[in-house]
């Protein structure tokens, strides 16, 4: 009895601890607005991308050629609505703190039927696996911290050995590690392709690092039924690039983008990694205000994260053939290039039509479509990123910026599964094209 009641009061103190984690990465948003502003004209484009590039009192969550949606704090608000009025643009408002209530109010967790592994007929074999599907179905339903996600990736290396190696790429700015999943037929033979994907650039996009573990727990579930794909082809993942923000997002603030690098005499903080690699560095679409959202750095690949991608990808880089950037909202397929609106690759057909097959596979799922195109034409110029600097630095064939969905950075926990499985098949269809080059 007195085991029980010890039992009950820690459970109790966790669940308060948990609940008292969650809301603290709000502190500081009362009184936030969220905008969704439709673009009348060029002139409106232009002021919101002048807007994310030098203004930092605003925060964009999207920004497109025809619509944003961003932040505004309380004081810069009356500002920024006169602002619009000029432009003659229509826009929504909603404050946010409403709207992350309604947005958690709405998370629950998936039903047991949702999270089989594969298909019938497609699995390895039909023996049971109950203990799998139970570590999946808690995996999958939550968003887990930096500790569970690096124990979770430790875990399969040790299951499945002959396959899967789990290693460290390098530290953060604040120490933490930027671990590693190689995952191919055979361990001890070097495959003559590598297909390298990555997650979780920015901090906020929680669901970006969901996806790329579900791929590296379905291809090691299910490796029968995935040889022909990972034939002399090896998979490596690296499902958290910035694992300082990432846990920043989690304990203090649920929205934010870049690193943790700290600047001496300065109270801004971070560099955005997707700014920060050497293709075009800083020449459009980013900032050198410390304080900017889009802050590219002091110098091209200066940050930790950046560098560890680099290295791997430089010492790789004739058997790199696939390089998957990872990110959240919009449901968009970018390929190269980001940083000139009408620099066209010399290979856009096959990149366009790679990206085409992934966006079909992904859509058999529940009917999601994406866009497909460059960023520059979609969205906005924006110089550094990896996808550049994969294809035009480095010369990988197949270079792409996925972006998932999930409105406000926040997939709800039902969902995460759904979202998964059909990138999953995504994930596959670029990897199948991996064996061409």
């Amino acid at each position: 009895m007195c085991y029980k009641i010890v039992c009950s009061l820690l459970l109790c103190l966790l669940g308060l601890a948990c609940s008292s984690t969650s809301s603290s990465n709000l502190a500081g948003y009362e009184g936030y607005t969220k905008y969704t502003v439709q673009h009348g004209d060029e002139s409106a484009f232009r002021y919101m991308v002048d807007l994310q590039t030098n203004d930092t009192d605003v925060d964009f969550w999207l920004l497109t050629r025809n619509m944003s949606v961003l932040t505004v704090g309380p004081q810069r608000k009356p500002q920024f609505e006169s602002r619009l009025s000029q432009l003659g643009v229509e826009y929504q408002t909603q404050p946010l703190m409403d709207l992350m209530a309604s947005l958690e109010a709405n998370s629950t967790y998936a039903d047991a039927e949702d999270l089989d592994e594969c298909q019938p007929g497609d699995c390895e074999s039909e023996r049971p696996r109950n203990r799998q599907r139970r570590q999946a179905r808690g995996f999958f339903s939550h968003y887990p911290r930096y500790h569970e996600i690096l124990n979770f990736m430790s875990g399969l290396a040790a299951r499945y050995p002959q396959y899967c190696r789990y290693e460290s790429l390098g530290r953060s700015n604040e120490g933490r590690h930027i671990a590693g999943l190689s995952i191919s037929l055979n361990q001890r033979v070097r495959p003559r392709r590598v297909a390298y994907i990555q997650a979780a650039a920015h901090g906020r996009e929680w669901i970006t690092t969901q996806t790329v573990l579900y791929l590296a727990y379905e291809l090691l579930s299910n490796l029968r039924a995935f040889q022909r794909v990972l034939n002399d082809v090896e998979v490596f993942l690296v499902p958290l690039v910035n694992p300082d923000g990432y846990e920043y997002t989690h304990t203090t603030d649920r929205f934010w983008r870049k690193n943790r690098h700290r600047f001496a005499g300065h109270s801004c903080s971070g560099v955005d990694i997707n700014r920060n690699f050497a293709n075009h560095w800083n020449y459009q679409g980013a900032s050198q205000n410390l304080c900017s959202e889009v802050y590219s750095g002091t110098a091209p690949n200066s940050e930790p994260e950046t560098s560890a991608v680099v290295r791997y990808l430089e010492f790789n880089r004739q058997r790199v053939k696939l390089s998957l950037d990872v990110h959240s909202f919009g449901k968009f397929i970018f390929y190269p290039y980001g940083y000139a609106r009408n620099t066209v690759p010399p290979t856009v057909g096959t990149l366009r039509s790679v990206a085409s097959r992934a966006a079909s596979q992904i859509g058999k799922y529940r009917g999601t479509r994406y866009t497909i195109g460059t960023s520059a034409s979609i969205l906005y110029e924006a110089s550094g990123s990896l996808d550049d600097f994969a294809y035009g630095s480095l010369g990988i064939p197949l270079s792409y910026t996925v972006e998932l969905p999930g409105d406000e950075f926040h997939v709800p926990s039902y969902d995460i599964i759904h979202v998964c499985k059909e990138t999953f098949a995504g994930f596959v269809e670029f990897i199948r094209h991996v064996s061409l080059y």
